[in-house]
């Protein structure tokens, strides 16, 4: 595994971000922005459950580009409401996609929590991705979407104790607004997945690799 500290722009600002390829790839390999927690609750790209699905999709080949949304850590900014957060992951998508050793027709998105949120809601700005999977998303994330019809495979999956959002609510929301969606539940983790990280990363490594990995 190479990790490799960068930094890009979005608009007028300058955001951190770090590389994490697979060790030797021969060929240019997939790649995956992942997006991480509530910039106002301590959320940045060194999240533990954030490290954990990188380390996971390393492991299926994949790439990933995780990356601090505007006004944390080093990244330019202050916190926007999630507006000016899609900005950053449309952002951190087109860099990923034009990186040495990084297949740019073969690209996912995660995101965690406020990352999920940022993640779907601005879906349709995000040009052309393969997969993505949404972990933990609060129901905000599903307000005002029209149905989601964009023929993105989506993995949804939160936790049966989960604090944010009750499992039931979570089904009708994703049944209501993600065709053709996929939800696990997992028993046992809440919203911060403590202790279980590995189990969720997996989970996302598991959808996401056969639609990127070819």
């Amino acid at each position: 595994m190479r990790q490799t500290a960068l930094s890009f722009r979005s608009g007028n600002l300058t955001l951190e971000a770090v590389l994490a390829s697979p060790g030797d790839a021969a060929v240019a390999c997939p790649g995956v922005v992942l997006c991480h927690p509530h910039p106002l609750m301590g959320g940045s790209m060194d999240n533990s459950l954030v490290l954990a699905i990188s380390r996971s999709l390393l492991e299926q080949g994949i790439s990933t580009l995780r990356f601090n949304f505007r006004g944390v850590g080093r990244s330019e900014g202050a916190y926007d409401e999630g507006e000016g957060e899609k900005d950053d992951v449309a952002a951190a998508l087109q860099v990923l996609g034009k990186l040495p050793g990084v297949d740019g027709k073969r690209l996912g998105l995660v995101g965690y929590s406020f990352g999920a949120v940022v993640s779907l809601v601005g879906l349709g700005g995000y040009g052309r991705i393969k997969a993505m999977a949404l972990v933990s998303p609060p129901l905000r994330a599903f307000e005002g979407l029209k149905e989601s019809k964009s023929g993105v495979p989506k993995l949804v999956i939160s936790g049966d104790r989960d604090q944010v959002v009750n499992s039931e609510s979570l089904q009708e929301a994703v049944a209501g607004n993600l065709e053709g969606a996929e939800l696990r539940i997992i028993p046992g983790a809440n919203h911060v997945w403590a202790g279980l990280e590995n189990s969720a990363a997996d989970e996302v490594a598991r959808f996401l690799a056969p639609h990127l990995v070819k």
